[in-house]
């Protein structure tokens, strides 16, 4: 008998097997699954880098050019106010008329915003548009592209104030950011005859007088950079040109004079009680010294001694704060609902945000003025 043909089952030469491509897919899908951690891994420390330079850089240049000009600051015994600071806790965030207060959940005023008693001025709160501080400093000459000097070094009044505002000149850009403004006038008058604007030399080194406050003379509007009101009101409602820092939600100081008796040789004069100690109270800081009047003198009022150092204290949004704030502040609907974890309260929404979406840079600044 004939052996019967058997028909070999074996898989073809360099076939897979269904359970040699199933261990294949799943190890490549492990891989895969590691590269797409790493990447996103990469991508979040990239994002949270690249903000936190941003806000570095930002709160460098700000606090560099405050150190510059409280490293500067100059006064005489003569009974002028030659340094002034008061917190700004007000619904319209200030007195400058330029303050846009958000459609829904705004800033909240006073309440939560307003910390000035914790241990370290970095997790202390300024209010609704914290601190206004104004001073008279030493200017830097100008000089033009040929050398020449065209403005001598002469004493300026500067101005740091937070304001909510439109951040574009272009009126039908409606957006609004929190901008800290940076106010200089300028030594002498510019111009002539009628056209004449004053400037520091002749309106005077009392930083709290009418020229740099109330003025509202069509040559000392405020709306022209350098004019002394630009001191209280830094510019015309489109104008930018006085913007320092974007996205900065806090701003303030701690001003302190030298004292022997205090702790850390320190004694605190802003926020401040009568006796050094920190208070959500505060009186104007307003740094006047009559003639032959020792600064040391026994029961002098502290609101008016001019600090021998200050610290100072600013806030800012990072990218993605600047978004979740804007969203928060907008009218939508339907409404957005305050987040469970925040109690439904919408003033710790607000905080919430900022807290957590901001960065806090700090410096100490010590000034080195005597009277003239």
């Amino acid at each position: 008998m004939r052996p019967r043909n058997r028909i070999s089952r074996r898989p073809a030469a360099g076939g897979f097997t269904l359970i040699e491509v199933l261990v294949a897919a799943g190890i490549t899908a492990l891989i895969a699954g590691f590269i797409a951690a790493i990447v996103a891994s990469v991508s979040t420390s990239w994002s949270r880098s690249s903000t936190r330079l941003g806000t570095d850089a930002q709160a460098r240049l700000i606090l560099d050019q405050i150190q510059l000009d409280l490293q500067g600051a100059i006064f005489r015994d003569d009974g002028n106010t030659w340094f002034a600071a008061d917190i700004l806790n007000a619904a319209s965030g200030g007195a400058t008329g330029m303050w846009i207060v958000a459609p829904r959940n705004p800033k909240p005023v006073g309440g939560i915003s307003l910390n000035l008693t914790t241990p370290g001025i970095a997790q202390a709160r300024f209010g609704t548009a914290g601190v206004w501080l104004r001073f008279f400093t030493g200017g830097r000459p100008v000089t033009n592209t040929a050398g020449a000097i065209t403005t001598p070094s002469a004493p300026v009044a500067v101005s740091y104030q937070i304001i909510r505002r439109y951040t574009a000149t272009n009126p039908a850009n409606t957006n609004t950011g929190y901008l800290l403004h940076r106010a200089e006038v300028r030594p002498g008058a510019n111009g002539t005859s009628s056209s004449a604007r004053p400037g520091v030399l002749e309106s005077g080194y009392s930083i709290t007088a009418a020229a740099y406050t109330t003025s509202s003379s069509s040559t000392n509007s405020g709306a022209v950079l350098g004019d002394p009101r630009s001191v209280q009101v830094p510019g015309a409602v489109r104008t930018l040109d006085m913007v320092f820092g974007d996205n900065v939600i806090d701003f303030g100081i701690r001003a302190y004079v030298r004292d022997t008796t205090a702790p850390g040789g320190l004694r605190l004069i802003f926020p401040a009680t009568t006796a050094g100690a920190l208070t959500n109270s505060p009186q104007p800081l307003r740094s006047s010294l009559a003639a032959n009047t020792p600064p040391a003198a026994s029961g002098y009022n502290p609101r008016l001694l001019f600090p021998d150092v200050v610290d100072v204290m600013v806030r800012i949004l990072t990218d993605a704060g600047v978004e979740e704030i804007a969203n928060l502040e907008k009218v939508q609907t339907p409404a957005l609902s305050v987040p469970q974890k925040y109690n439904n309260n919408a003033q710790q929404w607000w905080w919430g945000v900022a807290d957590e979406k901001s960065r806090v840079y700090t410096r100490r600044v010590v000034i080195n003025a005597e009277p003239l």
